[in-house]
């Protein structure tokens, strides 16, 4: 497979260009075994990637009528909010205390 082969199969993935880029990389790990050793190691590194990420599958079912604000996401960093932020409760208002 050629360098802009593979820069297409990058753009835009496709299931043909994916499986001979597989047959290829066999067939160069069955004749280097120096290419074998390195691709070995990389899968296995994608490999441990996948089970600590996860495949990336994501599912929500909802139902039994309005359920308000509902989120499906994966992989957030930072925060989510809906609508306007909570002000910051003051010292005085703890649990329990009251003003009159």
């Amino acid at each position: 497979m050629t360098e802009p082969q593979l820069s297409a199969l990058e753009e835009t993935p496709d299931e043909c260009q994916a499986q001979a880029l597989a047959a290829a990389l066999a067939t160069w790990a069955r004749t280097d075994t120096i290419f074998a050793a390195h691709l070995d190691a990389w899968h296995r590194h994608a490999q441990q990637l996948m089970t600590a990420t996860g495949a990336g599958d994501v599912a929500t079912t909802i139902s039994g009528g309005s359920q308000g604000n509902v989120v499906t996401t994966r992989d957030v960093s930072g925060g989510l909010h809906f609508g306007a932020p909570v002000s910051p409760r003051q010292p005085d208002e703890g649990l329990g205390s009251s003003r009159i």
